[in-house]
């Protein structure tokens, strides 16, 4: 019998939570609240929960909402209710939001659905870091000269590539560090560093020119090309992960030594794990080893507990690797650390 209960919430679209416990609600939690520009889902969460990935519980929220949780806005008012004893957050009754289809030269801040976590720190990355496989990666396009046989570029030069076929906005790469899984060894990627936009002024069979738009790091001659993706702000539901889904990180980007909050770290899980964006993690660090000496004298050696230091959130995912923003620590995040479903406080 439980087996065709659960077969059947399935194919419903429900989500079990993959925890027990009830879900409660923080006692100066607002009765109704109205989402104001540069609020987060995260943010809102905790405004009601100690547990900001239980967001989907509180919302009452399937699978598919989790996923693509758009309909939240500044200005909605949302209210806070219980039914059968369990908190609901959901709009307050008779809240619709009207959006007037008009030509527009830019979109308004209130047409647009709040973010999952901070916009602004992630943004930067969402179209970057890259990882990439080697070998395809050589053989893609590439600057092969510079102004004046220049081999370091500024905006605004004009340059000159090799295989690029379509026109549009292309970003310079070349090949950085290894990410290698700290258990198994496996070589999981290359991290691609990024260098700047360009812009194709002209195709030509042979030789394509472009004009540089924008430098991050540095823009060198036979830096290797890629198209630019269009970014989209990841805007899942956050939510905790399976209890069997651990990792560990395994680099933090650009080369720190230790991640703060709002750091981007990369983790040894990709799609091939069932990674996705949204899901939030709790980053755990190994407690040190120690001597106790007892009443009588003897010495032993003790380990401390490994403990919960902060939280992480997916937003971008490749098939080895996935990018998680730290969303809060206790101290300094270190490659090594491991990550796993959030404890509940």
């Amino acid at each position: 019998m439980r087996k065709r209960i659960i077969s059947l919430a399935l194919l419903l679209g429900l989500a079990f939570p993959a925890f027990s416990g009830e879900l409660t609600v923080k006692p100066d939690a607002p009765s109704r609240y109205t989402v104001a520009p540069g609020d987060t889902l995260w943010g809102i969460a905790g405004r009601y929960l100690q547990s900001p990935w239980r967001w989907p519980e509180l919302w009452r929220m399937n699978r598919d909402q989790v996923r693509n949780p758009h309909w939240i806005y500044p200005g909605n008012v949302l209210a806070l209710d219980y039914v059968n004893g369990q908190p609901r957050l959901s709009l307050a009754d008779g809240e619709q939001r009207e959006v007037k289809l008009s030509p527009r030269s830019r979109p308004e801040e209130q047409d647009q659905a709040i973010a999952s976590i901070p916009a602004e720190a992630i943004e930067p990355f969402l179209a970057r870091p890259l990882v990439v496989d080697p070998a395809q990666f050589v053989t893609g396009p590439r600057l092969v000269a510079g102004p004046d046989e220049r081999i370091s570029i500024t905006q605004g030069d004009r340059v000159y590539a090799s295989g690029v076929t379509e026109k549009g906005t292309w970003q310079a790469y070349r090949l950085g560090k290894q990410l290698v899984d700290p258990d198994s060894k496996e070589v999981l990627g290359v991290e691609a560093v990024y260098g700047g936009d360009l812009a194709v002024d002209k195709l030509r069979p042979d030789i394509q020119t472009l004009t540089v738009r924008k430098v991050a790091g540095e823009v060198l001659v036979g830096d290797h090309l890629v198209r630019a993706p269009k970014t989209a702000l990841v805007n899942y539901a956050p939510r905790r992960p399976d209890d069997n889904l651990r990792g560990k990180i395994i680099a933090v980007y650009q080369g720190i030594s230790g991640a703060a909050q709002y750091s981007t770290v990369a983790l040894n899980l990709g799609t091939r794990n069932q990674m996705a964006p949204g899901l939030v993690f709790g980053i755990y660090k190994k407690g040190n080893a120690i001597s106790i000496v007892d009443a009588a004298g003897k010495k032993r050696e003790a380990q401390l507990p490994t403990e919960q230091a902060g939280a992480l959130f997916v937003y971008r995912v490749f098939d080895k690797v996935s990018y998680a923003l730290v969303l809060d620590s206790d101290g300094a995040v270190y490659v090594g650390d491991s990550v796993a479903a959030p404890e509940e406080p």
